[in-house]
Parts: C-alpha cells; structure tokens; sequence
C-alpha cells in the first residue's frame, strides 16, 4: 500500500471540516488541481462542500499545505494539556518526576509546522486524540530525560511522541474504534497509518527523517512482533523505544480503572518486546503503588482462561512443528523461522509471570486474595490472547505468498492461534482494539 498526498482523503478532509465549525480554518492559498482549475481561493473558510469539491481531483499541492488553523493547536496548548494531565495523575506525576520540568521546557519551545498546527487541531476538535498525542509526548519525553539523554535528542522524542498518531486522521473511524474483530483486507488499512504519518511528515514538514523514522515506528516492536514493518531493534532509532513505550501506556492509561501494575504489565510481560532501559524506569516508579485484592475476582473464569490459553499454545507450536514436517516450500519456512522464537517468548512469558501452572501446581488450594497475583492471572492471558491474535494476522498475510500445500498446513496453527481469542474479543491494556482498519486513502492507496 503506497499512499499519495496528491489527493485529498476522504477521512482527513471530514475531520478537517467538521474542526472547521468550530474553529477558524481556511485557504492560506489558492487550491488548485494539477491542471490549473481552482477549487478554492485564498482566505476562504472551508465548508463541507470542499469536500465534494476535491475528492475527485488530483491536486497540484497536498491539501493539508493549503489549508491552515488560524487559531489552530500552538506549542503553548500542547503544555497546558500536559501540565493538566500531570496535576490530575499521581502515578503520571511519579512515572516521570522532576523531569516533567524538561519535558515541559521543550514543549514550550517545539517549533509547530503549519501542517502540523492543522492536523492537531482536527484530532482535538473530533475527541481525545490531542489528549493522547500530548500523554505520549510527556511519558516519552519524562522517561527519556530521566534516562539522561540530551537537550537535541529529547526534543526529537517529545516532538515524536506529539505525533506519533497524526496517520489516523487518515483512518475511516468506524474500523480504529470497532469493538469487533476486523478482517484482513481491514486490518492492512489500520496497520499502515504508521507509515501514513511518517510521509506527512516528509512530504509536509521540515522536520526530517528522524522524526519521520520515530513516527513510522511507534507500533514496532523489538523482536519483530510489531506493525508495520516487523521491524527489529537494529532497524529502529534509540529515539523511537521512547515512543514505543510511550504509545503502549498512554493506551493503558485511557483506560479509567487502569492501575499503574496493569501498566507495567503491558510493556514487561515479554522480554525482548521493547526497550530495557524505558521498562526499567516505569518499573521503578510502580513501586510505592500497592496492588489491592479484588474481592470480585473470580477463581473459577481465571483458571478456565489459563488452561484454555496454555491449550492454544500448545496446539499452535504443535501445528508449527507439523508445518515444517509437511514439505514446507521456502515462504513457509521464512515466516516459520519468524514465528517460531515469537511464540517460544509467549510461552517464556507464560511461565515466567506464574500464570502457567499456578492452579496446576496449587489444585483446591490455590487461593488468592494477594493483588499481586490476581493481576496476574487476570490479565496474563489476555495480554497473551493478544499477541496471539497478532500472530494469527501475520499467518493469515503470509498465506497469500504459500503453495496450496504450504496454506493447508498452516491452517491447524492459524486455528490455534485464532482459537486463544476469547468469545468476545476485547483489546489488550496497551493494543489497538483488533482490527481496526485504517483506510489509508489520503493518502490513498495504491
């Protein structure tokens, strides 16, 4: 999927007007098509008939150069949502410390390009978008300059970290906020909006390839398990771990009942999933906040979910090693090679976190009543379930690249891992809600 800035997108667009209605957008040139016919003057505000207007036309220049808030999102606003975020969150305040006070300073200085200002503006008027952009700016920003890193190399965080979602303007909303669980074909189209942000960047900035690069990588992982590149840690910048973790927790802590062991959970189930150093800092600032037993936990459901999880396991290495017995062709062994150290960190994950065998090992005497151990057994599997999930989507794209032979037995593993997904999905602390799909129209996809 390439996208283009050459045509309007549709789901920009709608946000961009719909922000109009309350705030001033307008021409800063006239639009034009790329034969010469203009669409819309200088100065003129935009209204929904733009809409119709441009979607049918290539344009001369990206439309989100043409267009510009003129009370749209400055660096100013950027720091008062941060300095209320930081006074209504104790563990926010914590997990950053006196560093906030870096954060902040650089904030205050981020230079906003005209484009920028606009699509920032589109994602605070349409809900909590600027909210989300501005938490992971802070975490990002808070963790690094705790770490120590300089002045240069922070602003590149803080500023990646503020824009790190900017591609799903480009999203149809309906599949990025979908509870259900998306087809392929839908889940390609969420799965590019990295990689939509990263060349608006490019295309419509002058902020470069290092901010472009962070952008492109905020749902990479280390060990490959991430979107949309399967990148690994040697292709991924220092910067961009920041915001990867970043990421993560500001979806973890969108969540009202959200606790700071839930949090940690998220980024150090699995080891190899993302940075050290970045891990280590959030694990340190959740230590002076206790876990509370949940009189509400349910015994029975959390050992259900645990053997059904280790089940799913044990079927989908089990169909991995049946796979590669049955002739596998040189596609199937490539995406073998891949999944298979990817479910054996799983499995690690599993048992290192004391899920795996607690009932198995304490029968009717395993009780509970410890915080510590309910979170647990309460969200291991379903941050397993996940990944799982995530793993399923990476078989079912692989498929398309196999023999005949090669999709009929990796469908046993497909089932497997599919089979880990409970009856109503629901997104891990952390994850995007299961395939949403990002229609990268606008740029529009080839």
């Amino acid at each position: 999927m390439t996208p283009s800035f050459d045509r309007a997108n549709a789901h920009a667009l709608a946000a961009l007007v719909e922000a109009g209605r309350r705030r001033d957008i307008a021409a800063c040139e006239d639009i034009v098509d790329d034969a010469g016919t203009k669409l819309w003057a200088r100065g003129q505000s935009i209204r929904p008939e733009l809409i119709e207007r441009l979607l049918v036309r290539k344009l001369r220049r990206p439309i989100e150069q043409c267009l510009t808030a003129r009370d749209g999102i400055a660096a100013s606003d950027v720091v008062r949502c941060i300095e209320r975020l930081l006074g209504g969150d104790r563990y926010l305040a914590a997990l950053v410390g006196g560093s906030a006070r870096d954060a902040l300073d650089v904030a205050r200085t981020l230079p906003l390009d005209g484009p920028v200002s606009l699509l920032l503006t589109a994602a605070e008027e349409g809900g909590r978008g600027f909210e989300h952009a501005c938490l992971g700016a802070l975490i990002a920003g808070g963790l690094a300059a705790r770490a120590g890193v300089g002045q240069a190399t922070l602003q590149r965080i803080v500023l990646g970290g503020l824009l790190h979602d900017l591609g799903e303007l480009y999203v149809n909303p309906e599949y990025l906020h979908s509870r259900r669980e998306l087809n392929l074909e839908e889940w390609r189209h969420v799965a590019v909006h990295p990689r939509i942000g990263a060349l608006f960047i490019r295309e419509n900035t002058r902020y470069g390839a290092t901010i472009a690069s962070i952008v492109d990588g905020h749902h990479e992982r280390q060990d490959g398990s991430g979107y949309p590149g399967r990148a690994t840690s040697s292709a991924l910048r220092d910067e961009t771990g920041w915001v990867i973790v970043a990421e993560t927790m500001a979806g973890v802590m969108s969540d009202p009942v959200a606790s700071p062991a839930r949090t940690l959970l998220a980024i150090g189930l699995v080891f190899g999933e993302y940075p050290l150093a970045p891990v280590g800092l959030v694990a340190s600032a959740q230590r002076p906040f206790p876990i509370e037993a949940d009189p509400g936990f349910d015994r029975v459901a959390a050992r259900a979910d645990i053997e059904a999880l280790r089940d799913a396991l044990r079927g989908a290495h089990a169909a991995a090693r049946e796979a590669e017995l049955n002739g596998a062709g040189a596609a199937e062994r490539r995406s073998l090679s891949r999944l298979a150290p990817l479910l054996r960190r799983l499995d690690l994950a599993f048992v290192s976190s004391g899920a795996a065998h607690f009932f198995e090992l304490l029968g009717a005497a395993a009780e509970t009543g410890d915080g510590e151990v309910e979170l647990q057994l309460r969200l291991v599997p379903r941050e397993l379930r996940w990944r799982m999930r995530s793993l399923a989507r990476d078989v079912a794209h692989d498929l398309e690249t196999f023999t005949d032979a090669g999709r009929r037995a990796f469908a046993p593993m497909l089932d497997a891992l599919r089979g880990a997904s409970p009856a109503s999905p629901s997104a891990a602390p952390g994850a995007p809600p299961d395939p949403p799909a990002v229609a990268a129209q606008s740029a529009t996809v080839d």
